[in-house]
C-alpha cells in the first residue's frame, strides 16, 4: 500500500517506467489517431478503410475474449485460470469506448468504401439482410448488449478485490470507480457472488459470440461478392480465443514490469494456459480447414477462390506468413516442456501467434478490397495501428492503477466460500 492510495497488487503512481509509459501511450493515441482520422476524412479510399477495419477486428477479437476466458474458465472448474481473471476481465473493458465509437466511426464514414452492396442499385433485389439500418442496429445491439454484460460480469468478480478503507482515496476518478465497484457487493457474500458469477457465465459467452458472428459477418465475409460460409464466424471466434490467451499473457508480463506479483504466477499457471493455447491452436487449424473444404471439394470457385487469392499471388507471401505463426511455430515450440514453463519463451510464442491472429484478419479484409495492397506502405497505416494499440493500453493501464491486478478472493476453492445452489 502506497501514500496516494493504491490497492494492493494494483500499479501504483511511482512504479517504476509507469507514468512514463502511460504519458507515452496518451501521446501516441492523440497523435496517431488524430492523423489517421484527418487522412481517412479528407482521402477516404477502400484499402485506407479496409485497413482500420482489419486492425479494429484484431483488437476488438482479441479484448473480446478477456470476459470470455473468465466465464469459460468457470464453467470448466478451472481453478489455475483464477489468477488472470482480473487481467482478462480488464482487457475486454479497456477496449469498450473504442469498440463503440470506431464502430461508429466506421459505419458512419467507411461503411460506403468496403461494403460493396451499398452502392447496389435498386434493381439488384438485394436480401433485406443486405440494409445499411439493419447493418448498424445489429451490430450496435450485439456490442452494447455484450459490453454492457461484460460490464456487469467483471464488476461483480471484482467487488470482493475492493477494501472498505481505500474508497475515499487517489483521484476522483479512481473514487467514482471503486464506490462503483464495490457496490455490487452490498448484500452478497462470497458465496452468493461466485455462484452469480457461474450462472452467469453461459450469458457471458452467449453474447460474446453474438457480437463476434455479426462482425464476422459484416465486416469480413461480406466483403467478398456471393461468398457465404456457415463455419466463418467459428473460424473467426476461434481465432479470437487463440490470440485473447496469448494476450491474456502478454498483458501479464507487462504487469509484472510494474508490480512484483511474480509470486502469484507460477509455473503452474503458464503450463496451464500453454495448454489451453494448444487446444485452441489445434481447433483454428480444423476449423481453417473445415471452412474451404467444402467449397474446394464442390469445386466452387465463388467461394474456394477467396482462399485461393490468399494463397497465391500477391497476396501468398503473407498467408503462408501467417500460417507459418498460427501453427508450424507454435506446434513445434509447444511440443516441448521447456518451452510450455518459461515465462520467455511462451511470450514470444505468445506475440508470434498474435502476429498470425493479425495477418488473418488482414487476409480476411484486404484481398476483397484491393488487388496489391502492402500493409504499412504508408505513415496512415502506420498510425492506425499505433493508435488503436496506444489507446487500448492507456485506459488498461488506468484500469490496473485502480483495481487489483491479482484476484485474492478466488483463489481458494469455491468451496470454501460455501457455494450455493438456487
Amino acid at each position: 500500500m502506497n501514500g496516494t492510495g493504491q490497492l494492493a497488487l494494483g500499479v501504483p503512481d511511482e512504479a517504476p517506467g509507469y507514468a512514463f509509459t502511460l504519458t507515452t501511450a496518451v501521446l501516441l493515441f492523440l497523435a496517431a489517431t488524430s492523423w489517421f482520422v484527418y487522412a481517412l476524412l479528407t482521402e477516404p479510399s477502400a484499402q485506407a478503410w479496409g485497413y482500420l477495419v482489419v486492425n479494429f477486428l484484431y483488437v476488438l477479437g482479441v479484448s473480446q475474449f478477456g470476459i470470455a476466458f473468465c466465464a469459460l474458465m468457470r464453467l470448466c472448474g478451472a481453478k489455475w485460470a483464477r489468477t488472470f481473471y482480473p487481467i482478462a476481465a480488464m482487457i475486454t473493458l479497456a477496449f469498450c469506448p473504442f469498440a463503440i465509437i470506431g464502430f461508429l466511426f466506421i459505419y458512419a464514414f467507411g461503411s460506403e468504401h468496403i461494403l460493396y452492396w451499398l452502392a447496389a442499385p435498386e434493381s439488384a433485389h438485394l436480401s433485406p439482410w443486405l440494409d445499411s439500418k439493419l447493418l448498424l442496429y445489429r451490430n450496435l445491439g450485439a456490442q452494447v448488449l455484450f459490453y454492457g454484460i461484460a460490464v456487469y460480469y467483471a464488476a461483480l468478480g471484482l467487488s470482493p478485490e475492493i477494501p472498505q478503507d481505500e474508497l475515499n482515496k487517489g483521484p476522483g476518478w479512481r473514487q467514482v470507480l471503486l464506490h462503483w465497484v464495490s457496490s455490487f457487493r452490498k448484500g452478497r457474500d462470497d458465496a452468493l457472488i461466485e455462484d452469480r458469477l457461474y450462472r452467469w457465465s453461459p450469458i457471458v459467452l452467449i453474447a460474446a459470440i453474438l457480437a463476434n458472428t455479426f462482425i464476422a459477418w459484416d465486416f469480413s465475409m461480406m466483403l467478398v461478392a456471393h461468398y457465404h460460409s456457415t463455419v466463418f464466424p467459428m473460424y473467426f471466434i476461434l481465432g479470437n480465443m487463440y490470440g485473447g490467451a496469448g494476450l491474456i499473457l502478454i498483458i501479464s508480463i507487462i504487469m509484472l514490469r510494474f508490480i512484483p506479483v511474480s509470486e502469484h504466477f507460477k509455473t503452474t499457471h503458464l503450463r496451464s494456459m500453454a495448454i489451453l493455447m494448444t487446444g485452441f491452436l489445434l481447433l483454428w487449424l480444423y476449423m481453417f480447414w473445415a471452412q474451404f473444404f467444402v467449397s474446394w471439394f464442390g469445386n466452387l470457385p465463388h467461394e474456394y477462390g477467396v482462399l485461393s487469392v490468399q494463397m497465391y499471388g500477391h497476396y501468398a507471401p503473407v498467408f503462408w506468413a501467417m500460417m507459418t505463426c498460427n501453427t508450424l511455430i507454435p506446434l513445434a515450440a509447444l511440443l516441448f516442456v521447456k518451452v510450455k514453463t518459461t515465462w520467455w519463451m511462451m511470450i514470444v510464442v505468445a506475440c508470434v501467434i498474435n502476429s498470425g491472429i493479425w495477418l488473418n484478419r488482414y487476409l480476411l479484409v484486404m484481398p476483397g478490397l484491393s488487388e496489391d495492397h502492402r500493409f504499412f506502405g504508408s505513415i496512415t497505416e502506420i498510425t492506425m495501428t499505433v493508435g488503436l494499440f496506444a489507446g487500448f493500453l492507456t485506459l488498461l493501464l488506468l484500469f490496473f492503477n485502480a483495481i487489483p491486478v491479482v484476484s485474492t478472493w478466488e483463489k481458494s476453492d469455491p468451496a470454501d466460500h460455501g457455494r450455493i445452489w438456487k
